[in-house]
């Protein structure tokens, strides 16, 4: 999980000026259990010989998952994203399906832009903190 993220991330983690942020399914919230946001509500453990953070139970045994985007919904992360939580390094913020879909229809209608329901989730996001950054900042 995170592939894509830390593809991006990865030539800026050297830069502590540049503010790292992820953003996870967080279906229908995380209060509900119906979410993939395993770094905001996961617990460490191993799958597929990676440790790192995983929605799991008391047992160990990998729990249901839910997100509205196909490519969001797994119970785990790249063992680098649960590297860089750990260390402080990124921070990781959830995004329920709602506001992905929010997120999904105004761009389609301001730009024409049909973004996936992945990207839909960080659209949302910047939408989120845009206001309250900066006219010197870059987002």
């Amino acid at each position: 999980g995170g592939s894509n993220a830390i593809g991006i991330f990865y030539p800026y983690i050297p830069h502590d000026q540049v503010r790292l942020i992820g953003v996870e399914a967080a279906g229908e919230g995380i209060a509900s259990g119906k979410h993939a946001a395993t770094l905001s509500a996961g617990t460490p453990g191993v799958l597929h010989g990676n440790r790192t953070y995983l929605l799991q139970d008391a047992d160990g045994q990998i729990t249901e998952t839910h997100s509205i985007s196909a490519g969001l919904d797994y119970p785990g992360v790249g063992p680098e994203h649960a590297h860089l939580k750990d260390i402080g390094r990124a921070e990781y913020v959830g995004v329920t399906d709602a506001e992905a879909l929010a997120a999904f229809h105004h761009l389609c209608r301001t730009e024409g832009i049909i973004p996936a329901l992945e990207s839909s989730h960080a659209v949302a996001h910047a939408m989120k903190i845009a206001p309250t950054m900066g006219q010197d900042q870059i987002l």
